[in-house]
């Protein structure tokens, strides 16, 4: 396993990195299902859970959020305390064929998923309602902490919303590693100098209670070319300048990004051999999964 921290509030667990932006479509469930099943392939074990209203991540391994069986945990019970872990977890799938039946995929060895439901779009007033002791900001926290065994995976990743309320700040205590995905655009840089602060403040309201979630890692997604604008290039190296060796590798819009989430399956199965690959692969070295 990767030499990383691991959460103060439960030194038993590996990396909970908290996939996060102040604005939608900026690459976060991309990075987070390319850059993870990509460490899943090379022997890391993990969790992925999806704590996003839209539930794409879930979407891209093969369950959809917005028609989730009668009967069928997801993180919403999970969160509202109808539900153990292991009652809600899926295993990670890749597309083989057409249909909806457990045989249209392949499982992905080593990967597991919280499975994401829209109902979570209600998350932030649940939590509210939930508070009477001002400790349900705690609930996945405690899940983890209570819930997942000591070397049982070598990283847990969160898909958190674009937006910064109660939920986001429930998913962001059980962190240790927050990923900022960011346009090359004077908006995002502020957002991401937000989010930052925003952490910060969290710390600080919650410093009893062993939480310390950091900006450790920062990537601009839809990055662009010298040829694209000196305007877009400024705002790469502002970037540069801010985060240094924080800052990933950039990546470029793809088709082949578009195509890999259309046919429900990761970009390292879909097109292992594209240029937007090889960018994912040196991400995931650099975040600390190389190849074993």
């Amino acid at each position: 396993m990767p030499n990383h921290t691991p959460p103060k509030y439960a030194p038993h667990l590996p990396p909970v990195y908290v996939m996060m932006n102040r604005a939608g479509s900026v690459g976060k469930t991309t990075f987070a299902n390319t850059v993870f099943t990509e460490a899943s392939l090379r022997g890391y074990r993990g969790l992925m859970v999806d704590a996003d209203l839209q539930s794409d991540l879930s979407y891209w391994y093969g369950y959809d959020g917005d028609f989730v069986p009668a009967g069928t945990p997801t993180v919403h019970d999970l969160m509202l305390r109808r539900a153990k872990l292991q009652d809600v977890i899926v295993p990670a799938r890749s597309r083989i064929a057409p249909g909806d039946s457990d045989d249209s995929f392949a499982i992905i060895p080593g990967l597991d998923l919280v499975r994401g439901d829209i109902k979570m779009a209600q998350a932030d007033g649940e939590l509210v309602v939930q508070d009477d002791k001002g400790l349900a900001v705690f609930w996945l926290r405690d899940v983890l902490k209570k819930q997942v065994e000591q070397y049982q995976y070598d990283f847990i990743v969160i898909d958190a919303p674009a937006s910064y309320a109660r939920l986001s700040q429930s998913l962001l205590v059980a962190g240790t590693d927050v990923i900022t995905m960011m346009r090359p655009m004077r908006k995002e840089l502020r957002g991401a100098r937000a989010l930052a602060k925003e952490v910060l403040d969290l710390n600080i309201a919650f410093e009893d209670y062993d939480t310390a979630p950091q900006c450790t890692w920062y990537c601009i997604n839809d990055a662009k070319a010298e040829s694209q604008g000196k305007f877009f290039i400024n705002r790469q190296v502002e970037a540069q300048s801010a985060y240094g060796d924080r800052l990933l590798p950039g990546i470029r819009n793809a088709v082949v990004v578009a195509e890999a989430f259309d046919a429900q399956e990761p970009l390292p199965i879909w097109a292992p051999k594209s240029e937007s690959m090889t960018v994912f692969r040196d991400i995931t070295d650099r975040i600390g999964f190389p190849a074993r």
